[in-house]
């Protein structure tokens, strides 16, 4: 048997702060709204592939942070604000990870944790030949989509042909009017910005029915 045939070939998406907050609440992101269909056509296809897993990043603060000190306060645990917008369509299967908990900013999933331990790393690592593509979108491009995109390029540098990490442009809005900046930082970090049709495409090829 051929190595290649070996390999395993899985989809991961990851959906950053889909939360009321961010889309009608206290630091709500122009067209905020319009990410969730694509994100949710992208979690429909990846639930249909070979061992795909789809995870929600969610900004879980305290009452009291530094981070309010920086930004009007929003996304407190267990207030509507903070609950994922309700058009998104988060199953049973699926994974939260919930970041800013103590008294940091955390922007980047990857600092982030599900109440069984899971992390985003953990989430992705790939096992045994496995290959590993990753599709991120959310809110907001400029700040915590930036991050964990980084996040992810930078703690899988050492496998770039293993583990591939794709920004998806229709899935993602920023704060900034133009979201130039954020996107080259994810660029030049390693991360591969395509649009919905080339992500669908792309999922599908790993596409095994079962």
């Amino acid at each position: 048997m051929e190595l290649h045939d070996q390999i395993e070939k899985r989809n991961v998406l990851i959906a950053v702060d889909v939360q009321h907050d961010f889309i009608d609440g206290s630091l709500a992101v122009g067209e905020g709204e319009e990410v969730v269909a694509p994100l949710n056509e992208m979690a429909t296809r990846i639930r249909a592939t070979h061992l795909g897993r789809v995870a929600y990043t969610r900004d879980w603060h305290p009452a009291q942070t530094p981070h309010f000190d920086i930004w009007p306060k929003h996304c407190v645990r267990n207030t509507k604000g903070a609950s994922f917008y309700p058009t998104l369509d988060v199953t049973p299967s699926d994974t939260i990870i919930s970041k800013g908990m103590g008294q940091t900013d955390g922007y980047s999933g990857t600092e982030g944790i599900a109440k069984d331990g899971q992390t985003l790393e953990t989430i992705i690592q790939p096992q045994g030949f496995e290959r590993v593509r990753v599709f991120i979108g959310g809110l907001a491009t400029d700040y915590c989509v930036k991050a964990t995109a980084i996040g992810i390029a930078d703690t899988f540098r050492i496998c770039p042909d293993v583990v591939e990490v794709y920004a998806v442009r229709e899935a993602m809005r920023a704060v900034a009017d133009d979201d130039t900046e954020a996107v080259k930082a994810m660029a030049d970090a390693g991360v591969k910005i395509i649009d919905l049709k080339q992500a669908l495409d792309l999922i599908d090829e790993h596409r095994i029915e079962r």
